[in-house]
């Protein structure tokens, strides 16, 4: 499984090293979704022994970007077009929503903090995907944090991990002008003070990625198990 090369290092922590590593291609898309993995083969690959694989496939599990299933093994999950549209539709919502307070409760702090979020995005690399994808999330997260809700970031918070994995199929996009300007434009509204504005802005942005997310998932099945057989972790 994996590319043929991968540019793996062994660290300090070398679970935290495998689990940051398994992250990175699993957020750039190289590991395709519907990929069966095998723990062994990933401790060959990057020259580890199978503990730490495991409890980096375990937290990998519970950030949703793999499934554990009993008795098969471990996989890339194949993203559901009527879980996308739920899940984009509570996204919209509860965003808005942090748009819109973060309007309201802006303060001198929010302009450094915002364009510093912005300046992020622009700074990583076109072909970085896995960067794009955190940048992006640490700028969700940091309007959620401006909305001074807590209730409403804890809920914002727990939505990310069905979130991270469905933004895998829109890492494309990021790097894009068009996702520049509609991140800068939901920045403008917040500063100005507008929190109407803010909102419409920010469920505009997720309303774009969910119709770019419906086209891509139209056009995909679900991918077989390639062997045609179980397969096992233990």
């Amino acid at each position: 499984m994996g590319p043929q090369s991968p540019t793996f290092k062994r660290p300090g922590t070398v679970a935290q090293d495998v689990y940051e590593y398994l992250r990175g291609e699993l957020l750039a898309g190289r590991l395709a979704a519907g990929t069966w993995m095998r723990e062994q083969e990933v401790a060959r690959m990057l020259d580890v022994s199978r503990t730490p694989v495991r409890e980096a496939v375990r937290r990998l599990a519970q950030d949703g970007l793999l499934v554990i299933e009993a008795n098969r093994g471990v996989r890339v999950p194949v993203p559901d077009l009527a879980e996308a549209r739920a899940t984009y539709e509570v996204r919209s919502t509860l965003e808005g929503m942090a748009a819109e307070l973060a309007a309201r409760h802006v303060g001198e702090d929010a302009r450094a903090t915002l364009e510093g979020l912005l300046r992020a995005m622009s700074e990583a690399a076109e072909d970085d995907a896995s960067r794009h994808i955190e940048a992006d999330n640490a700028f969700h997260a940091g309007v959620a944090e401006l909305s001074g809700n807590p209730v409403l970031l804890e809920h914002i918070e727990r939505l990310n991990v069905r979130i991270t994995r469905i933004k895998i199929i829109t890492r494309h996009l990021n790097p894009t002008g068009f996702a520049r300007e509609q991140h800068a434009a939901i920045v403008g509204a917040i500063l100005a003070g507008d929190p109407a504005l803010a909102r419409q802005r920010m469920e505009q942005h997720v309303k774009s990625n969910l119709d770019f997310i419906e086209r891509k998932l139209q056009q995909v099945g679900e991918p077989a198990d390639p062997t045609g057989t179980e397969r096992s972790t233990t």
